[in-house]
């Protein structure tokens, strides 16, 4: 509000002081013509003019006493009117009506200056001098001109003064910009500078402008006016804009690309100047860079990757995407994983499939579908028994079907598989698996012979490694370089979450056979020996049986010779008798053929070897028990001692006992499936099976 006061309070101050001062005059004027005082009436007053034209000054005096004279910047140009010093200038008007203007002609910059007029003071009189009165000689600008003009080049983007200068003018003229006859109302801004005469002034006008591709070709129109002219000067420049690149990408086909379409990407580029070089890039990764032109083989991993068209010029470089999408059928993005769980737990299935377009998700466990559509399969409710087993998630689209097995498996105890006799060279390196069937999967695999557990940390001989299996895990135990120490049992225990198991792993000799690949257990020397010699007994035995059969059979055919010889005549004195007969014409009755006893006794007969047959008694073999042999032919397991296993009875080959210090509550199976069924209590006697059967066996004969 104090300001408002303030502003309402000058003006009326300033009112009040010109009507005083008005007033002053007026008496003052009053006073001097009353008495008679040498005054001036009419003062001059500010002029402009143009270069070269004239302009007059006003000055009327009264009562005149003292003399008249006109000064230029307080230098005075003489008390005649004529001002013959002054070949412009001259004093006009009445001098009887005390008129004393000063005429200029054809001014110029040297009559730019302050005027006054002035009455000499007289022994009575005072001076009188008017008020100042300043003459302002016009002088029109040069034509404007535009840096760089007729064309200027700028560059997209970057921020460009458009520069337009006018020299010589008095004063400076104003410039206003036009761009295709619009005027702009954009960044712009003058500098003035004054010449050293003081008088005439230059200009430069500058316009800020950042170019664009859309600005190429535009005209730029500069306009200088100042009040020595009656119309503007102008100028104008084309605008040239570099710029880089502008990129359009095409593609064939367009739409519904499959793996193993060939697709053309085309790039074309409008650029100032022209695009220099090319670059396609998928992915980020560089393809080429020579062509306009891009041709690709779709593939499954391609979808949604990016092909990228690179256009390069000197101004810079304009990229263009496209982003691919290529339709392929289901396929699993991971394999899917079992998943382990408690009875009466929780589970969640989980298939993570991909495809384009996207693929549709189905469980099944055996013919049962289950109602839902999404790669993930929650059991919300208690699991039960029959929930545990192989399910198969299926994902289809119109492009095929993929499936995959998942099991829900039951957590519980875990349980030793896997070979219990594994073998061995002596000077080898030995590896003993212990494979296990464990949901979840062991926290632990130890290995241990006798009551000692095998350390391998640090150990140059021993070492483990374990490796996951589907339903387990397997654990190798390696010995370098073993020896006859090595062998016997080795003691693998599983402990999982829920329990434990164990077993005993029987490591053998392993022999290599000399003409196959086969592995057997090792076999004392004395077994060895004696199998040898008595092959080679059995041998000689099936020889010399083959050497009586063979005279045997020669003998035989001997006497068959004989007889056939002798049937021979007999047939032929018979047909001489008959052709005897047929000569006199009569037939021969003809007895018939005898059959002698001999040729009989040849053929079908039973000698004095044969007859011993009825001596002979199957063979037999009974061992100590008086067990017979199970098949007839001999040879059957000693069990002794509850041990079913033929093989020498060192404490180091007897059956794996049970080792206490794993004790969990399990009890191990002496008697494995492989190894056959166990061996017969002792409640089994000779008894049980009586004598053995007598074979008796007729003699052969014939009636001869």
């Amino acid at each position: 509000m104090a300001t408002e006061r303030r502003y309402m309070y000058y003006p009326k101050s300033l009112l009040s002081q010109s009507c005083l001062s008005f007033l002053l005059l007026i008496t003052a004027t009053l006073i001097d013509t009353a008495l008679g005082i040498q005054r001036i009436v009419e003062h001059p007053t500010d002029q402009s003019v143009i270069v070269d034209n004239s302009v007059i000054l006003h000055c009327k005096v009264a009562d005149r006493v003292g003399t008249v004279q006109w000064t230029r910047n307080k230098f005075g140009l003489g008390n005649d009117r004529s001002l013959s010093a002054y070949p412009r200038y001259s004093v006009i008007g009445s001098q009887v009506n005390g008129e004393y203007n000063l005429w200029i002609q054809n001014a110029s910059l040297l009559d730019d200056g302050v005027y006054e007029c002035q009455i000499s003071h007289t022994a009575t009189q005072r001076g009188v001098r008017s008020n100042p009165a300043k003459v302002s000689v016009l002088l029109p600008p040069r034509e404007p001109t535009i840096d760089s003009s007729p064309v200027i080049t700028v560059t997209e983007g970057i921020d460009y003064n458009i520069t337009c200068r006018s020299y010589d003018g008095k004063p400076a003229p104003n410039i206003t910009w036009w761009i295709n006859g619009q005027l702009q109302n954009k960044r712009s801004y003058e500098i003035v500078t004054t010449q050293s005469d003081g008088k005439r002034e230059d200009i430069v006008g500058l316009m800020t402008i950042k170019p664009s591709k859309q600005d190429h070709g535009k005209e730029f129109e500069c306009r200088a006016i100042n009040p020595a002219l009656t119309s503007y000067l102008k100028t104008t420049a084309k605008l040239h804009v570099l710029y880089k690149p502008q990129v359009t990408l095409s593609v064939s086909p367009p739409t519904e690309v499959t793996e193993n379409t060939v697709m053309q990407f085309k790039c074309q580029a409008d650029a100032n100047p022209r695009v220099t070089s090319w670059k396609w890039y998928r992915n980020g990764n560089i393809l080429s860079e020579s062509s306009q032109l891009l041709e690709i083989t779709s593939r499954q991993n391609y979808h949604g990757q990016t092909i990228k068209c690179e256009a390069i010029n000197t101004v810079g470089k304009t990229t263009k995407s496209y982003k691919l999408n290529i339709e392929y059928s289901p396929r699993f993005v991971k394999e899917p994983l079992n998943v382990d769980a408690d009875l009466g737990g929780r589970a969640t299935l989980n298939c993570v499939v991909d495809g384009n377009p996207v693929p549709r998700v189905i469980w099944k466990k055996g013919s049962q579908e289950f109602p839902i559509s999404k790669p993930t399969l929650t059991f919300s409710r208690a699991l039960t028994e029959a929930d545990f087993g192989t399910y198969v998630c299926v994902a289809s689209s119109n492009l095929g079907s993929v499936e995959r097995q998942v099991q829900l498996l039951k957590n519980g105890k875990p349980k030793v598989t896997g070979d219990l006799r594994q073998y061995a060279a002596e000077g080898d390196d030995a590896v003993i698996e212990c494979e296990s069937d464990s949901v979840p999967k062991p926290k632990e695999i130890l290995w241990s012979r006798g009551s000692s557990k095998i350390a391998t940390t640090g150990s140059s001989r021993f070492s483990t490694k374990e490796s996951d299996l589907v339903k387990g895990r397997k654990s190798i135990l390696t010995i370098k370089n073993i020896h006859a120490a090595d062998y016997g049992d080795y003691n693998c225990t599983v402990i999982n979450n829920y329990g434990m198991d164990s077993a005993i792993i029987k490591l053998i000799q392993k022999v290599a056979s000399a003409s196959t690949s086969d592995t057997r257990d090792a076999v004392p020397l004395a077994y060895v020996l004696a199998g040898v010699f008595g092959g080679l007994g059995v041998i000689v035995i099936i020889v010399v049986i083959l050497i009586i059969y063979n005279r045997k059979k020669v003998k035989d055919e001997d006497s068959t010779a004989d007889t056939n010889s002798t049937d021979s005549a007999n047939k032929k004195n018979l047909e001489n008798v008959r052709m005897e007969f047929r000569s006199t014409g009569s037939e021969y009755p003809g007895p018939q053929e005898p059959w002698r006893g001999d040729y009989l006794a040849n053929h079908i007969r039973a000698d004095a070897e044969y007859d011993q047959l009825g001596n002979i008694i199957p063979y037999q073999h009974t061992k100590q028990d008086g067990r017979p042999p199970v098949n007839g032919y001999g040879g059957h397991y000693d069990y002794q001692d509850g041990n079913m296993y033929d093989v020498d009875r060192r404490s180091s080959d007897r059956l794996p006992t049970y080792d206490r210090s794993y004790d969990s509550g399990f009890e191990p199976d002496v008697y494995p499936k492989q190894y056959g069924r166990p061996p017969p209590s002792s409640e089994f006697t000779n008894d049980i099976y009586g004598p053995p059967p007598t074979v008796t066996t007729g003699r052969l004969s014939t009636n001869v």
